[in-house]
Order: structure tokens, then sequence, then C-alpha cells
């Protein structure tokens, strides 16, 4: 009865916890601290991850319980031949087994090891959500900032357009050039409906992570690089050892299978058993009492499979962490490797490419108002201008992936 009032109180809470969460009105605009909050607190998924642990933890409940007892009866009636006794006998047994040898602590402190294997377990599962949300939220950013790009741009090829129609009114310009940037600007303005749509995917792809159906937010934030994720492999690596969440995991169910074992071996040792009953006669009135102790044998059944279980999940454990070292240092290197590489190529688009645009753009215009330039070259140059920032803005986001991953890999966000 207990067992299931714990596990209707479980279900009830997990769904009021999960109502809340859609009750309570989300932010129209969000910063990477509050994503990562509302991934925490009131997604949907981490809650229904986090309602695993209270499951295995009811193992404790069947842990600390003490074995019930035995009651039985018995008559014995003459039918035929001779009494030497009662005719009729009534017998009450009273059975109670003895945990002697600390089983019942085995179990608790099994239980208590399962406990923090499933917590490491879903530690590791929240972290793999997390890098995808702090990912998400970097897309959604830098779609943002294109759209942005292509919205200035937009509005200097609307001007440009007055400049050129006012010009070819006075005689100064041919009709092909207003037909040209009357196109260029309706194709600028196809574009921009584009990445009107890529910022609603972006949106919509970190409130599907997120478990939030109707929410389209606005980030705010910086795609700038991070002095605060190194790409030493090294120190990086000497953090995993402690932080990574798969490396914790898998720790911890090492310990849990150490735990499974010394379960095990307490497990095959015999349960006594203390008896104590009344036996009562008729027609010959009489009441007897008797005190009694059994023991199982263990011949057959000494616990070898449990034991021998126990002892390959040990071998299986220990082999998965060599396996995860072996993977998360290479996975460090790498993530440091890409990361190193995005930022000098970043560094570079900057100082030799992004810097000189201010410079082509003033150029580009002042050329085609002095008549040095047509309108395809100046149209040719304001596409440069855009397509250039846009990069930018990529490489940015490319940069700012690479550092999330590193994040991620050395478990420096690790809560």
């Amino acid at each position: 009865m207990n067992s299931r009032r714990r596990a209707a109180a479980l279900a009830f809470t997990l769904l009021f916890v999960t109502a809340t969460a859609f009750a309570q009105p989300l932010p129209a605009t969000v910063t990477l601290e509050d994503v990562i909050r509302l991934l925490n607190e009131r997604s949907p998924r981490t809650v229904a991850d986090r309602a695993s642990i209270d499951v295995t933890a009811a193992d404790r409940i069947t842990a600390r319980t003490y074995p019930n007892p035995d009651i039985s009866y018995g008559n014995v009636h003459l039918v035929t031949g001779l009494s030497t006794g009662a005719i009729t006998q009534h017998q009450v047994v009273f059975d109670q087994p003895l945990l002697i040898f600390r089983q019942r602590q085995a179990r608790l402190g099994a239980a208590d090891l399962n406990v923090a294997a499933e917590q490491a377990r879903v530690a590791q599962a929240l972290s793999q959500r997390r890098l995808q949300v702090r990912q998400a939220f970097a897309t959604l950013l830098s779609r943002q900032q294109q759209r942005s790009v292509i919205q200035d741009s937009l509005a200097d090829l609307q001007r440009v357009q007055d400049v050129v129609r006012g010009r070819a009114e006075a005689g100064e310009r041919s009709d092909y050039d207003v037909a040209r940037i009357e196109i260029e600007t309706e194709r600028v303005r196809v574009e921009m409906m584009n990445a009107e749509a890529d910022v609603d995917d972006a949106a919509g792809q970190m409130a599907t992570l997120l478990g939030f159906p109707g929410w389209s937010p606005r980030a705010t934030g910086t795609l700038d690089p991070s002095a605060d994720v190194p790409t030493d492999v090294e120190a990086l690596w000497a953090t995993a050892q402690q932080r990574r969440p798969s490396l914790v995991a898998i720790r911890q169910q090492q310990a849990a299978a150490r735990g499974g074992l010394f379960l095990a071996q307490r497990e095959r040792l015999p349960v006594p058993a203390f008896s104590a009953g009344t036996q009562m006669t008729q027609s010959v009135t009489g009441t007897s009492t008797f005190l009694g102790f059994s023991m199982p044998l263990p011949f057959f059944d000494r616990g070898q499979g449990a034991i021998a279980k126990a002892d390959a999940q040990i071998r299986a454990q220990d082999l998965a962490l060599e396996a995860e070292l072996a993977e998360a240092h290479a996975d460090i290197e790498r993530a440091t490797t890409v990361l190193a590489k995005r930022r000098a190529a970043l560094s570079e688009l900057e100082t030799r490419v992004v810097e000189r645009v201010p410079t082509l753009r003033r150029m580009s215009e002042d050329a085609y108002r002095e008549g040095g330039a047509d309108i395809l070259e100046l149209l040719d140059a304001m596409r440069s201008v855009k397509d250039i920032q846009i990069a930018h803005v990529q490489q940015l986001e490319s940069a700012k992936l690479a550092e999330e991953a590193v994040v991620s890999v050395a478990g420096l966000d690790a809560q």
C-alpha cells in the first residue's frame, strides 16, 4: 500500500511540475543563462529524467524492510486405530527469518549506490542536452545577426535606389540603372524573407529542445569569442577526469557494480529462521509449546550465479571506463584543435577582410556618384559587403559552436 501511495504521489508531482511549466509565461527575450535555467528547472524532459531517480530510490524501501514472518496451522485427527494420546491435535507455528549476516545493510548499501549511479546518468543526459541548447542559442543569435545584415543591406539598396531614380529623372542615368537596382532590391527582399524563416526555425529548434511548444524567443547576447574557454589539452584533460559527466557516470556505475558483488556475497549466506509455536490436544486436553531453529543448507545453490554476474558487471564497467577515458581524451584533442583553427580563421577574416568593408562601401558609392563606376559595379560592391558581413557572422557562430563543444567535452559546465 505504501509503494502504491508513493507511486501515486510521484505521478502527481510530475504532472504538477509539468503543468506548472506550461502555465507560467515564458520570456520573449532570453539570455544564455535564461535558457540554461529553463532547461534545468522547467523543461518537461528534465523533469521526466529526474523522476527516474525516485524510481530507483524506491528500492531503498525494499532494502531496509525486514522479511515477513510466517504463520502456519496444522490439524491432526485420528481416523482409525487406537489413540496413543489425544484424538485431535491443533498446531500453530510462527517462523521469523533472521538476517544475522548483515544482508539488510548490504541491500541498503547497494540501493544507495544504484541511486548515485542513476543520478550520475541523469546528469550525463542533462549535460548532453545542455550542449545542444547552448549551441542552439548560438545558432539563434547568428540567424538574428544575419537577418540584421540583410535588413541593413536592403535599407542601403532602397536609399541608393532613390538616388538612382532621381538621377534618371534628371537625365543623368538611364532607365536600365533604375530597373537593375529595383531587381536587386527585390532579390534582397526575398533573401530577407528567407532570413526571417531561418530565425523562426532556429527559435523553434531551441523551443523543441526545451519542450515548450508555441514559444519563439528572441536571443540576446554576443557571439564574440570567450576568454574563459582554454585550448590547453592537458589542463582540459585534468578537469575532464574529475568533472566530465560521462566519466562520473561510469565511475558511479563501477561503484554500484562493486556494491552488487558485495550484496551477492552476503546473499549467499544462509538465512536462519526462528520458530515458536503451540500444540493443543482435545479429548485428552493439553497444551504444549515448542521452540525451533532452522537453516538452509547451501549444498547446491551457493549464490554462484549472482556472484559471477556481479564479477562480470565489474569487468564490463572497468572496460567501459578505459574506453571512455580514451574517447574523452581524443574528444578533447579534436575539440581544441577545431576551436583553435576556428579562432584563427576568425582573426584572419576580421583583420584582412572585415576591417576593409567600410572603405569598400564608401569607395563604391563615391565612384558611382562621380561616374567612375556603372550600376553593375555598384551592386557588385554592395553584394560583396553583405556577403562579407554574413560570412563574419557565420565564422563567429562556428567559433562559438566550437567553444561550446570544448566546454562540454571537458565538463567545464558540469553542475
